[in-house]
């Protein structure tokens, strides 16, 4: 049987990922979170759940974003573990009859779309479960095979599950099984941060030599974080919020005619948040050479990322890898006017 094949046999629920952007810092159950990027406000999508009947089951994964705005230049996080990727397909627990519905409108689409021998397929897997009746009555759930298209569409993305479906009986899901840890993953994968925030001083435009450049971050109290959250065919609930609050950051002159040609920041921490002010560290890029034209100035902020299994931002949580964020600004460099009495 072709790759192709079983892919199209193997994925039977279609997975609708709801992106809501809720551009606030987060809701009472913690308070002090600092500004946060963007305006102010929260926006929500209707509730995730299944439909049956015959049609085919809709697994809704709500993602919720909190502290970004495209005003931000946000950009997809960058790991730190260079081997993370989100994860594209997870076992979603269902009912005995809604496994039933399942195969019934699997088939029925076959035949619709005259694929006879995914048609044959179905046909033959009706017969089987019809032996064993479903399992119905008996404990335990079936688990089936279910897929993030948009995710599974990224380059390199693969599924590491290849059996559509699985009984398994009470408290012993497949490895596979959406959990928790499963939505942490993928609300990781839905990170945007902020890539804007950085200022200088001399301001970029107007850098000069032996001069030392300061470094603020004046969007450095911030945080951002998504929430992942779906409801199962048989009503369960799952979710995972994962937060991201800057810790450091990284700058890079752009040239070799700097000293020195980069500096290393760690962010203050006080009850406002992070902040940087690099006017009394230690270090400071400070040009030697005029640039003819602009020399490009690099900011990296590495953010620490935790998650809870909790559907709304909470202190705490278990770490995940960190965060990278990257911004660039071309700056231009003048030798200091000397005036001549």
């Amino acid at each position: 049987m072709s790759d192709r094949l079983i892919r199209r046999l193997s994925r039977g629920v279609v997975v609708i990922l709801t992106c809501v952007s809720a551009l606030a810092a987060a809701d009472g159950a913690w308070a002090n979170t600092g500004k946060g990027y963007g305006d102010s406000g929260s926006s929500s999508s209707s509730d995730s759940g299944a439909s049956g009947g015959g049609s085919s089951y809709q697994v809704h994964v709500k993602y919720t974003h909190r502290g970004t705005s495209d005003g931000d230049g946000a950009a997809p996080v960058t790991s730190s573990d260079a081997n993370f990727s989100p994860p594209v397909c997870w076992y979603t627990s269902f009912t005995p009859d809604q496994f039933h519905a399942e195969i019934d409108r699997r088939y029925d689409e076959a035949g619709q779309e005259g694929a006879g021998t995914v048609s044959d397929y179905y046909n033959q897997v009706q017969s089987d479960m019809n032996d064993i009746k479903y399992h119905k009555g008996d404990k335990g759930s079936w688990w089936v095979l279910t897929w993030d298209d948009n995710a599974l569409n990224e380059p390199g993305a693969t599924c590491p599950y290849s059996t559509g479906w699985i009984w398994e009986p009470p408290a012993d899901p497949p490895e596979g099984a959406i959990s928790p840890q499963v939505l942490a993953q993928a609300a990781y994968g839905q990170l945007k941060l902020p890539t804007k925030g950085v200022e200088l001083s001399p301001k970029p435009g107007n850098q000069k030599v032996n001069l030392p450049t300061y470094v603020d971050f004046k969007e450095a109290d911030a945080q951002v974080s998504v929430t992942a959250q779906l409801t199962e065919p048989n009503g369960d609930t799952v979710a995972a919020t994962v937060v991201a609050r800057p810790y450091s950051l990284h700058v890079e002159a752009g040239t070799q005619y700097a000293s020195p040609e980069s500096c290393d920041y760690r962010l203050g921490q006080s009850g406002e948040g992070a902040s940087l002010d690099s006017s009394g560290a230690a270090c400071n890029i400070t040009y030697t050479k005029a640039s003819a034209g602009t020399y490009t100035f690099t900011a990296a902020m590495t953010w620490r990322v935790s998650w809870t299994p909790t559907a709304e931002v909470r202190p705490g949580g278990t770490p995940l890898p960190d965060g990278r964020s990257d911004s660039d600004q071309p700056v231009t460099v003048e030798e200091i006017q000397t005036v001549n009495r």
